[in-house]
């Protein structure tokens, strides 16, 4: 999650009066649900070839890092990402309203 995503959602969740550690949590918190729904996104754009590696990526059990640099290079990705963050947004933006 970048920087002005981080800020769009704390300001969604009205927390910037939260003390940082606070807010650090949350944000953690966050970006694992992010990760999560981006990476079910993405195998679900995965073809056959994309699938397979992934499976042998997480049959390693490798590490974060290398995982990332895989899902980096699926197609879209980047936009897979932007979509979950602006759905977590829109929901949080929904529930608060």
């Amino acid at each position: 999650m970048t920087t002005s995503q981080s800020k769009t959602l704390l300001d969604a969740l009205d927390l910037a009066t939260l003390p940082e550690e606070d807010q650090e949590e949350i944000l953690l918190t966050l970006n694992d649900l992010i990760f999560r729904g981006s990476l079910v996104r993405l195998i679900e754009r995965m073809d056959d070839a994309e699938r397979e590696a992934f499976s042998g990526l997480v049959g390693r059990d490798v590490e974060e890092g290398e995982l990332l640099e895989f899902l980096k290079k699926i197609p879209g990705s980047e936009d897979v990402v932007k979509e979950t963050v602006d759905e977590l947004t829109n929901d949080i933006l929904s529930v608060i309203k």
